[in-house]
């Protein structure tokens, strides 16, 4: 059966929605209406015989170099869903539906939560799969659950336990002060290109507009934090929250998206888990995402595991991206 694709039309919603909930049904929040009308993104479907047969969508994002050069606005391939009932009409769907992206004006494809098996087809279609500059940060406080979720012998629990009694979490603020905020203010947005530029070799760009719409996401509880140091100038921020699983085992406290300096990091990382440990009772462990020049500071905090993270760049995209939780959709999911 053929298969077209168009932009989004606001008469395919309701079955946009369904075809979602049905196709993948570990992340039921892709389904939701609250969600699906906050997300800023350019949108396509695909249809056969009228019928809705897959989505994706794609998030527009500036990412700046540190060295000067011109900035370049990655297209984040988001949410593509597809319809499994038919093995070739998935096929094509899948593949027009990430040409409509690859090919939007002025945009660079790039994108994440890419798993082995389907690194080959992004291979072939002229990506780069990056693996070296980011990572996956956490402590577990209940082995077994995050191994099973990440497909990890439970064997493995009993040296996690062991490695958490020796690499004891720190929870205490040393270097400066924290204060919860609720928005973030234009007059900072400086501060937190400084401090990315001088850390990142290409990185998002991060301003009130961004962070502002992002805490804004329906069905969060997000707490933020301004860091200031010993003299009273800020130098940093956090935003973190819990984070529970919609439809498989899973609890954790997420640290959603942060800049500051490598003091400031260490304060908020350990607000974050002084969270995880005295305040959100059951959780299973706290996570964090970003470059592997944050590995000192995570591990400094307890957070001592740590796994590469890979990310789809455009062929000529140069340089090690920064990404965190509030790049792309990551932060959508659960």
């Amino acid at each position: 059966m053929d298969v077209a694709i168009i932009p989004f039309d606001e008469k395919y919603l309701a079955e946009t929605l369904a075809m979602m909930r049905r196709w993948s049904p570990h992340h039921p929040e892709l389904g939701e209406r609250s969600l699906y009308d906050w997300q800023r993104c350019s949108r396509y479907l695909a249809l056969a015989g009228g019928k809705v047969v897959g989505h994706i969508g794609q998030i527009e994002h500036e990412f700046r170099y540190a060295n000067g050069r011109s900035p370049v606005k990655l297209g984040w391939g988001i949410t593509l869903v597809l319809d499994m009932s038919d093995d070739a009409t998935r096929k094509a769907a899948g593949r027009q539906l990430l040409k409509a992206c690859e090919d939007a004006p002025g945009l660079k494809y790039a994108a994440v939560g890419v798993v082995p098996a389907i690194e080959p087809a992004y291979r072939r279609r002229g990506h780069q799969i990056i693996r070296s500059a980011n990572k996956y940060y956490a402590r577990f406080f209940r082995p077994g659950k995050a191994l099973a979720y990440w497909k990890k012998p439970a064997a493995l629990a009993p040296l996690v336990t062991l490695a958490n009694a020796v690499l004891r979490p720190r929870t205490r603020v040393r270097f400066g002060t924290l204060e919860a905020i609720t928005r973030f203010r234009p007059e900072w947005d400086a501060v937190w290109n400084d401090l990315l530029k001088q850390q990142y070799e290409l990185y998002g760009t991060r301003d009130a507009a961004f962070l502002s719409y992002k805490l804004a996401q329906p069905n969060r509880k997000y707490f933020a934090f301004l860091h200031r140091d010993p003299a009273g100038a800020i130098d940093g921020y956090i935003v973190y929250r819990r984070a529970k699983h919609l439809a498989r085992d899973m609890d954790l406290v997420k640290i959603c998206d942060f800049v500051g300096s490598p003091t400031a990091k260490r304060d908020m990382f350990a607000e974050a888990m002084r969270y995880a440990v005295d305040d959100a009772a059951g959780t299973y462990g706290i996570v964090g995402l970003s470059s592997t020049c944050d590995a000192p500071e995570f591990r400094a905090t307890g957070m001592y595991v740590a796994r590469p993270y890979p990310v789809v760049l455009a062929a000529g995209v140069e340089g090690d991206v920064r990404v965190d939780f509030f790049d792309s959709d990551l932060d959508n999911l659960w």
